[in-house]
């Protein structure tokens, strides 16, 4: 919402769009007692964005080791854009601050020493010009005593239109947009997929717990029931009540089960009885 509301802001204000040009030279940078920097960095800031200058090493002083300073021996340049806005009554533009940030940093890690703010509309200006600056910067750690940077600043004009032109928005107002101002796509994609595995998991493990259910109903016992008599009719199957099952509901009966033709049994020869034997009288 940042954003928009600085757009209802600069509804009928005009921009104009200026491309800045920075060119060190000189950096003088008093420590306290028992502490040297080690390598310095000049960085032109606001809001997210940063221009940093090369790291260089700190030279110190002979008469006090703990005055010493960066010399450029061919100047760094480093250059911003920069979207300057005013009311179409108003005579100057609104102002609009860069700060000058001088960095420590040693072994991978950095440590801000001091810094100047400057307001980029001072030196605006339709026609090209240079100016020279000497600025002095605040201590912000109780390590540095004094600090004082030289650098050369030019202006060159570049065009302007209405405040709510897309191609004169600000880019360190763009750049500063909160994550929460702008959906990402990307996340939508992902939960849409995230939600499809999701339903191909849940049907994956409703089907796999079914199944031993109907495996168990399957191999569960039953008490043995007698057989219906061949031929039996479904009356014998379902026996008669008042909740008995319609007989368009029952089952066709059981056929008969096929048995093979054989040969008729014969019947087994009974043995002839045996003669009397012949008696002693005889």
């Amino acid at each position: 919402m940042s954003s928009v509301w600085k757009r209802l802001q600069r509804v009928g204000k005009k921009a104009s769009k200026f491309q800045f040009v920075a060119s060190y030279q000189e950096l003088i940078l008093e420590c306290s007692k028992k502490w040297q920097p080690d390598k310095l960095r000049v960085v032109w800031t606001r809001r997210n964005r940063r221009i940093c200058s090369k790291l260089h090493g700190w030279q110190p002083g002979i008469k006090n080791p703990y005055r010493g300073m960066v010399v450029w021996p061919v100047p760094e340049n480093v250059d911003i854009t920069v979207t300057l806005y005013k009311d179409p009554h108003a005579e100057e533009f609104e102002d609009k601050d860069w700060t000058f940030v001088i960095e420590n940093e040693s072994k991978g890690h950095r440590k801000v020493l001091a810094s100047v703010d400057v307001n980029m509309k001072k030196f605006a200006s339709a026609m090209p010009n240079q100016v020279d600056l000497t600025l002095k910067l605040k201590p912000l750690s109780v390590k540095v005593v004094e600090a004082t940077l030289k650098l050369s600043l030019s202006c060159v004009f570049l065009h302007e239109g209405k405040a709510t032109d897309e191609d004169m928005q600000s880019l360190a107002s763009l750049m500063s947009v909160k994550p929460t101002d702008i959906g990402n796509l990307d996340d939508f994609a992902e939960s849409d997929e995230e939600e499809d595995r999701r339903a191909s998991a849940g049907a994956t493990l409703s089907t796999g717990a079914t199944a031993p259910l109907s495996g168990a109903r399957k191999n569960e016992w039953h008490p043995p029931q007698a057989s219906p008599a061949v031929g039996a009719g479904p009356s014998s199957l379902y026996p008669s009540s008042a909740g008995a099952v319609p007989s368009a509901l029952l089952p066709p009966p059981r056929p008969a089960p096929y048995t093979l033709p054989g040969p008729a049994p014969v019947a087994a020869p009974v043995p002839a009885r045996p003669a009397a034997l012949p008696t002693a009288s005889q």
